[in-house]
């Protein structure tokens, strides 16, 4: 029972870091994209 609910909370684990690391990314680069669209013009 205790390693079901531990493995439970590590894919939840895993799934929340995922889920940040994507959230992180697009900001990152729509960041970049924004940037350079103004360094460009």
């Amino acid at each position: 029972m205790n390693e079901q609910a531990g493995g439970g909370q590590r894919v939840r684990l895993v799934v929340s870091w995922v889920v940040v690391s994507a959230l992180l990314g697009y900001g990152v680069v729509q960041t970049v994209i924004t940037a350079a669209k103004l360094f460009t013009h």
